[in-house]
């Protein structure tokens, strides 16, 4: 078969078929590239939509002085015990302020003035809710109000918190948020080496704190009794199942009887002499 020659012009119409497809397969590559940052970047935000775990972290935070306090549930702030609430404001101050900038008395004890109490108490229970500033007692300490220095007196003493709380649940609604918190208590006891544990155990109890929209944030309005149990409690068994399974003990007592009076005629039984009969 005979050689034929390209002319130029064919050559050229090659090279420009051979571009075409040389771009159509970077361009191919571009859109698979980013076909997969976009589900890549979609995975991600929905996954971000789904958790929770920096809200959760901040309600811990914001809570921790309440639960410290470790107060009765309430349906309203104004039946709420209003020196609970005026001590979790001024533990929220001491918690979130820098308390090295404030004046100390003369006996050394902090004076921590109202205005940043009412600040770190508006963070909780929103700024419409207005706390009445007095000398109160509470937890074994006295929170003296001293109104010319227009703030509390804080004793020289420590407070150690009966619980810390652990957000397992935010439940949205219309215009509430639906906190449920467990309430871990302090490590406690010894372990196994003999060295003080330090674990954090499980939840001992759950509380439900109510937090409604205001202008443009939620806060606290209830705290009310969580339909969540503990794991140790959610596990036990029921007593009616006990009883189906557990005989009472009037009739463990007649089995037990019955099992002796058997073990006592088999007993007398095997010792009795055998009877012989004459020739």
């Amino acid at each position: 078969m005979a050689y034929k020659r390209q002319t130029r012009e064919e050559k050229e119409r090659m090279h420009r078929r051979r571009r075409r497809q040389l771009l159509g397969g970077v361009l191919s590559v571009l859109i698979v590239l980013g076909a997969i940052s976009l589900i890549t970047a979609g995975v991600r935000v929905t996954a971000g939509l789904f958790d929770d775990t920096e809200e959760r972290q901040q309600y811990e935070k914001l809570l921790a002085p309440v639960v410290m306090l470790d107060p009765v549930p309430f349906d309203s702030l104004e039946t709420a015990d209003q020196n609970m609430l005026l001590q979790a404001a001024i533990w929220e101050a001491i918690y979130n302020e820098d308390i090295t900038k404030y004046d100390r008395d003369e006996g050394g004890a902090l004076i921590l003035p109202v205005v940043d109490v009412d600040k770190n108490a508006a963070l909780l229970l929103g700024k419409n809710y207005v706390l009445e500033h007095h000398t109160f007692s509470a937890s074994g300490m006295e929170f003296v109000y001293d109104e010319d220095r227009k703030g509390y007196i804080i004793p020289i003493t420590g407070t150690t918190s009966a619980y810390t709380p652990e957000v397992v649940k935010i439940k949205n609604e219309v215009q509430q948020k639906i906190v449920t918190v467990g309430y871990v208590a302090p490590p406690t006891g010894f372990s196994l080496d003999g060295t003080l544990s330090t674990e954090q155990g499980e939840p001992a109890f759950y509380y439900d704190y109510v937090f409604t929209r205001q202008d443009e944030g939620y806060y606290l309005t209830a705290m009310k009794t969580s339909d969540t149990k503990p794991a140790s409690e959610a596990q036990a068994p029921q007593s009616g199942a006990q009883d189906d399974v557990v005989p009472e003990n009037d009739q463990l007592a007649k089995e037990l009887q019955q099992q002796a009076d058997s073990a006592s005629t088999s007993d007398s039984a095997a010792g009795a002499p055998a009877e012989t009969t004459g020739d």
